[in-house]
């Protein structure tokens, strides 16, 4: 594609934009254009700076580079999931000698579909819009359904009934009430599957496992392994004896508070060591809170659900924390150090956890638990993969 067919019109792959304020519209048509719904599989372009009708506005060159941070911090964040591929690329318009922004998209050619806050959107003709049921049917039918990401993949003999169709209904609502078209806003089992919840399957509408994992009303009697088993024991080893025992069942939002709260009571404080410490003694926790919750975070977000009944666990020594779920390091994030790269083998399982609020970064999780570590005083995090994926805390001396 020349240069110059960016500015002579939109089409399904160009889009303008006024202003590099317009945050919802940006995001609306990175999502529309890393789907792709034509199957170009050509990359789409965002040009900001274009009126609709083609008057160059151009961008403040004195902020210039102050938009470029702001709009990729944007495009990576968890509003917009999964993170569309993109570069931003200064242009001179020569013939208004203006400057613009192009944002180059490259289109998801397979599901997961890309969306924001939980919708998907598409791009038809010169407008970007809301996918609908027929949209999201085709963008899936591009990869075999044997192929998909697990927890997109429908539950054979599920119904609309194993969901929690009560706390799903009060969601569609406060969407419905929320849209401007509320005429024509989709049923709630059209909305259910826009967020990639399940889908009709020969006439029947049948959640997927991130939505029984997510909403269920008794997930386990899906997927029995989906739990977590945390034991404390008194000693260094499995042979020691077991102070405490829980095994935390229920929805993935139910298992991360569970979770959290047994890892909040038995978490105790020790006295910061070294010298010049004053007449008051100074306690610090034997391991930082916040990375126990990213990596409860991980157990449930990132392990494999598919072909397997082992729980994750959580077994808690006198001296260090043990973390383990089946699954290796999934794609990318099986190359180089462990947490250097990130991947998402249950996509949509991932999408629920941020649109709840319980995952609120993404791609950093195990870099910022080894920071966290270090700030503590704690020793190094280790990791073991062998089928199971192992994270060892040691606690603070």
């Amino acid at each position: 594609m020349n240069n110059a067919d960016w500015f002579r019109a939109e089409t399904e792959r160009i889009e303008w934009k006024r202003s590099p304020q317009d945050s919802d519209g940006i995001l609306r048509a990175a999502c529309a254009l890393a789907n792709d719904l034509g199957g170009s599989g050509e990359a789409g372009r965002l040009v900001i700076g274009l009126d609709k009708d083609g008057t160059c506005r151009g961008i403040d060159v004195r902020q210039l580079d102050q938009i470029q941070q702001d709009l990729a911090n944007r495009l990576r964040s968890t509003k917009i999931q999964p993170t569309p591929s993109f570069d931003i690329a200064v242009v001179e318009e020569e013939d208004k000698a203006a400057i613009l922004l192009v944002i180059t998209v490259i289109p998801y050619p397979v599901p997961p579909v890309v969306m924001v806050d939980g919708v998907a959107w598409v791009r038809q003709g010169s407008s970007t819009r809301r996918a609908t049921q027929a949209d999201l049917a085709r963008l899936n039918e591009r990869r075999p359904e044997h192929s998909q990401p697990f927890d997109l993949r429908p539950m054979s003999a599920s119904t609309l009934q194993d969901l929690n169709l009560s706390l799903l209904r009060a969601k569609y609502e406060a969407e419905r009430m929320d849209d401007l078209d509320e005429e024509t806003f989709p049923s709630l089992e059209q909305w259910l599957t826009q967020r990639q919840l399940g889908r009709p399957v020969a006439g029947v509408w049948r959640p997927n496992s991130a939505g029984l994992l997510l909403f269920g009303v008794n997930p386990q009697s899906w997927l029995p392994g989906a739990k977590v088993e945390f034991v404390r024991y008194a000693g260094h080893d499995i042979d020691s004896e077991v102070v405490a025992r829980k095994t935390v069942t229920g929805t993935l939002a139910d298992q991360l508070e569970g979770v959290w709260a047994q890892m909040s009571a038995h978490l105790a404080s020790v006295p910061e060591q070294g010298e010049n410490q004053g007449i008051i003694e100074r306690y610090l926790p034997e391991y930082p809170m916040e990375a126990l919750k990213e990596l409860a975070r991980n157990l449930v977000q990132h392990r494999s659900y598919e072909g397997t009944h082992a729980p994750g666990r959580i077994e808690w020594f006198r001296t260090h924390i043990e973390f383990s779920n089946p699954g290796g390091p999934f794609g990318r994030a099986s190359e180089g150090e462990f947490g250097a790269h990130s991947d998402y083998r249950n996509p949509v399982i991932t999408a629920g956890l941020v649109d709840m609020g319980y995952v609120q970064q993404l791609g950093r999780g195990i870099r910022r638990v080894r920071l966290l570590l270090e700030r503590n005083g704690n020793p190094p995090l280790e990791i073991e993969t062998d089928g199971f994926t192992r994270l060892i805390l040691h606690a603070r001396s």
